[in-house]
């Protein structure tokens, strides 16, 4: 196989450290460059070399950095893990001096919208939550009694994700509609924010690989804790604490087509979120499209790299991998601040079978090098 020769964007960040470690575990190792706007973070890359570079929303600045650097280190691909970058990339990927491979702008668009997304998919008749857009206190009060299915029961109100509202998240379970429209008038988020009946059950992700609207691989999973869930009014903090692997073809299909329903020639990685009704079905919160997920390592160490099969998918090399269930189901992956992560087996845990650490062992953990962290961060100015 080609070594291949990488940029990471964003690189001290979580999910795009998860990213670089999917890439250095890969054999032969490609040569990883890692860039990054802050100072602080670069520190927490890992990569061959590392460089600051603008800020994504510096457009011009940014792109002309990363095509020196392509340049410079004779990078043939460029893997962002970020949402701002992705988008970026993709609207600039003619002007980029090496290979992407994400959705399309229009694309991007649509999953970054939660409400455009969940039109699309109400309307093709795929399981959503119940959701309203939220244009005046009027409406929230008029649909406020119908979400809540049963007294004292949330309603689930966040930002909507419409392009210019920049309302971001911003949710909330909302137990009266006087908390909602506080809530709304909080972010001044009339027009930009939903409101969706709570759904109770299973906390669930599923990521797929497409390469023009063929599903190359995909694996499912249930998040059962978060970490710091103190922080957050729902509980929820996106950073999955325990989550395990799950074999169900009901979250396959839905899965496949959420992200067939924003593209039928969709090109890239997506995740969807989803939650459990009352009776236990999935049904569609969310689509990340164009990124891995923050725990996305979870995969590679059980023997599933999705973005070494990414690379392979995109530079055309064949892959003898199952469309569904690439791993067994019942692994899991634990992780904290500061801990972890650990992957072990439902079975070991049950046996209350605990993994022995001998901090004289090499190469335990971390799984990366950690000299990577002794090259230096490249300051040229026409890089800041």
């Amino acid at each position: 196989m080609t070594r291949r020769r990488i940029l990471v964007t964003s690189a001290g960040g979580p999910g795009a450290v998860n990213l670089t470690r999917s890439l250095l575990a890969m054999t032969p190792c490609p040569f990883v460059a890692c860039v990054e706007a802050s100072p602080y973070y670069a520190f927490l890359a890992l990569g061959h070399v590392r460089a600051l570079v603008p800020r994504t929303r510096d457009r011009e600045a940014f792109l002309d950095a990363l095509n020196r650097l392509v340049d410079t280190h004779a990078i043939d691909f460029v893997m962002p893990n970020g949402s701002i970058e992705i988008a970026a990339l993709s609207e600039a990927r003619d002007r980029l001096q090496a290979r992407v491979f994400l959705p399309d702008p229009a694309t991007l668009a649509l999953a970054d919208s939660k409400w455009a997304s969940h039109e699309i998919w109400r309307d093709a008749g795929l399981p959503v939550p119940e959701t309203h857009l939220i244009d005046a206190p009027a409406t929230l009060r008029a649909v406020f009694p119908r979400l809540q299915r049963e007294p004292d029961a949330p309603v689930w109100v966040r930002g909507a994700g419409i392009p210019g509202k920049g309302i971001g998240v911003a949710s909330l379970p909302c137990r009266t509609v006087d908390q909602a429209i506080h809530w709304v008038d909080y972010w001044n988020g009339w027009g930009g924010m939903i409101a969706s009946e709570f759904l109770p059950g299973d906390n669930l992700t599923w990521m797929g690989l497409f390469d023009a609207g063929r599903l190359v691989t995909s694996q499912g999973r249930r998040r059962l804790a978060y970490v710091i869930p103190h922080v957050s009014p729902s509980g929820i903090t996106g950073a999955p604490a325990i989550s395990h692997t799950v074999h169900d073809p009901e979250l396959n299909r839905i899965g496949e087509a959420a992200a067939l329903a924003l593209d039928r020639a969709f090109t890239g990685v997506c995740f969807v979120d989803l939650k459990g009704d009352a009776d236990g079905r999935p049904r569609i919160t969310e689509l990340n499209a164009g990124r891995f997920g923050t725990t996305h390592y979870f995969y590679t160490a059980a023997g599933a790299n999705f973005p070494a099969m990414l690379l392979a998918t995109a530079y055309g090399e064949p892959l003898d991998v199952p469309r569904q269930d690439i791993l067994p189901p019942d692994l899991y992956w634990i992780r904290t601040l500061d801990a972890g992560p650990v992957l072990t087996t439902r079975e070991a845990i049950d046996a209350g079978r605990y993994p022995v650490f001998d901090p004289d062992a090499p190469g335990q953990w971390p799984l990366v090098p950690q000299d990577l962290h002794d090259y230096p961060i490249s300051r040229d100015p026409l890089w800041r």
